[in-house]
C-alpha cells in the first residue's frame, strides 16, 4: 500500500529516531524533533518504534490512501479531516487511531499550540535508509528530500503489536504556547559553564522569548539582556550534542535541535534534558521562557 501526498504544507519530512554514531564523520544523529510524540505516533498504530513518520510543519498537509491503512497523528494538536471516497467527511482529533477505507484523504490542519505534527501509518514510511536511517537531515542534506505534492509514499511491515479503532492517546501534549507564565526548560550545567560568570545563570533563570531563528538545526533565544561570558573570544570548536545551550559573542542562546552541527566554536553553558529538548521543538516565535538549572 501507499499515501499519495496532495498537500505537502510548509514542510514534511520522513524522520525515525535518527542516525546516531556517526559524529566522527560529521553527520550528526538527526531524528523526530519532538521524539516523544514520535513515538507515540508508532506505539497509536502496533508499529516498531524504529520506524519512519511523517514530521509535519505548520500542517496544511493532505494524504489519501489507496488500501484501507492505519494512521494516528501526534504532536502539535491540529483538526483532522478525514473523507473517504464515497464522499462522506468526519472529524478526528490528534491522538486517535484512524481506519481510513481505501481511497479516504486525511487532511491535517494547522496546529492550535505547537508547530509540529507526526503522522504515523502502521507499518511505518517506507524509505531509503543513509548510513542506517531514513531521517532527512536538513544541514547536512542527507535522507529523503522534503515530500512534495505528488509524492507516492511506500507503507512498510514493521508491525509489532495491536492497534485499537477510536482510541485516543493520551500522555503526551505539546507545551502551551499562547499563555503569559513562560515555558520552563530544564538544563544540566556544563560543559562550558565555568566560562560563565554567575550573573549568566541569573539572566537564563529570568524570561527570555524565542526569536524567528528557529528550525531544526536551533532555535535562538532572545534574553532580556544578553548573557555573559568571561572571554568574549571563541574556543577550539567542540563536540555539539541536541539540547546544547550555545552562548555566541552576542549572548543570544541558541539550543540546538536534531541537526545541530557536530562541531561549535562557541561555549556550551548547558544541555536542556531531553524532554525540554522535544518542548524547544514545538515554540512558536515569541513564545517566553525560562531556564531551570538542574544540578547532578
Amino acid at each position: 500500500m501507499s499515501l499519495l501526498v496532495l498537500r505537502a504544507g510548509p514542510s514534511a519530512l520522513v524522520q525515525d529516531l535518527g542516525r546516531p554514531g556517526h559524529a566522527a564523520v560529521g553527520v550528526t544523529g538527526s531524528g523526530a524533533a519532538d521524539r516523544a510524540a514520535a513515538a507515540l505516533a508508532l506505539r497509536c498504530v502496533g508499529t516498531d518504534p524504529g520506524a519512519a513518520v511523517l514530521e509535519i510543519l505548520l500542517g496544511g498537509f493532505a494524504v489519501m490512501t489507496d488500501a484501507p491503512a492505519v494512521v494516528a497523528v501526534t504532536g502539535a494538536p491540529a483538526r483532522l479531516v478525514v473523507t473517504t471516497s464515497s464522499g462522506s467527511l468526519r472529524s478526528a482529533a490528534t491522538g486517535e487511531v484512524l481506519a481510513l477505507p481505501a481511497g479516504a484523504t486525511l487532511e491535517i490542519g494547522r496546529p492550535t499550540a505547537g508547530v509540529r505534527t507526526y503522522l504515523a501509518v502502521r507499518g511505518g514510511i517506507d524509505a531509503p535508509a543513509v548510513l542506517g536511517s531514513r531521517s532527512r537531515d536538513t544541514l547536512a542534506g542527507l535522507g529523503s528530500p522534503p515530500v512534495a505534492v505528488g509524492d507516492v509514499l511506500g507503507v512498510g511491515d514493521l508491525v509489532v503489536g495491536p492497534w485499537a479503532e477510536g482510541w485516543h492517546a493520551a500522555g503526551h501534549e505539546p507545551t502551551p504556547t499562547g499563555g503569559v507564565a513562560p515555558v520552563v526548560l530544564d538544563v544540566v550545567p556544563g560543559p562550558r559553564d565555568d566560562l560563565f560568570p554567575a550573573e549568566a545563570w541569573r539572566i537564563l533563570a529570568g524570561i527570555a522569548h524565542v526569536s524567528g531563528h528557529a528550525d531544526r538545526v536551533g532555535v535562538r533565544l532572545e534574553p532580556q539582556q544578553p548573557v555573559p561570558r568571561l572571554a568574549s573570544g571563541e574556543i577550539p570548536s567542540e563536540g555539539m550534542v541536541r539540547g546544547a545551550v550555545q552562548v555566541p559573542a552576542d549572548g543570544a542562546p541558541v539550543v540546538f535541535g536534531p541537526d545541530h552541527p557536530v562541531t561549535g566554536g562557541y561555549p556550551v553553558i548547558g544541555v536542556v534534558t531531553a524532554r525540554s529538548a522535544d518542548v524547544v521543538s514545538q515554540l512558536l516565535p515569541g513564545t517566553p521562557v525560562t531556564f531551570r538549572r538542574l544540578d547532578v
